[in-house]
């Protein structure tokens, strides 16, 4: 028994540090920051600031309201379709519940809109420093 003791307790420390490193076969997660979550009809926070050459990660925390994204936004109740220049291009992106998708990388500085095509007023203004 003395000697499986530091065996047991290598293996605890090993399991630890393997479970902190997120090993468990997901993908990486957003830099802090870079997040944006989405309820049943609106973008949680409507206005988000990164750095130039990172991206912004979707994440739809309504089980079961898909949300289409697209650049461009909501005037007056009007949908208005726009290409910035230099915006990373999103043309009707769906993301289901519980799911998550990523606009980008913003290659440059600048403010950059994108909608929801389906829930009136669903704006997301990105701001790249």
């Amino acid at each position: 028994m003395k000697r499986l003791l530091p065996f047991l307790a290598l293996s605890c420390l090993l399991v630890s540090i393997l479970a902190a490193c997120g090993t468990d076969g997901t993908s990486a997660h957003a830099a802090p920051g870079t997040e944006v979550h989405m309820d049943s009809a609106n973008f949680v926070q409507a206005e988000i600031t990164i750095q130039k050459g990172q991206n912004v990660t979707l994440i739809n925390d309504d089980p079961l309201t898909p949300h289409i994204i697209a650049n461009g936004t909501w005037e007056n109740g009007t949908a208005k379709s726009v290409r910035e220049p230099n915006a990373p291009e999103v043309n009707n992106m769906q993301i289901n519940g519980n799911a998550q998708a990523t606009i980008g990388p913003f290659p440059t500085a600048g403010t950059f809109r994108f909608y929801c095509t389906i829930h009136p007023n669903m704006n997301l203004t990105v701001r790249v420093q």
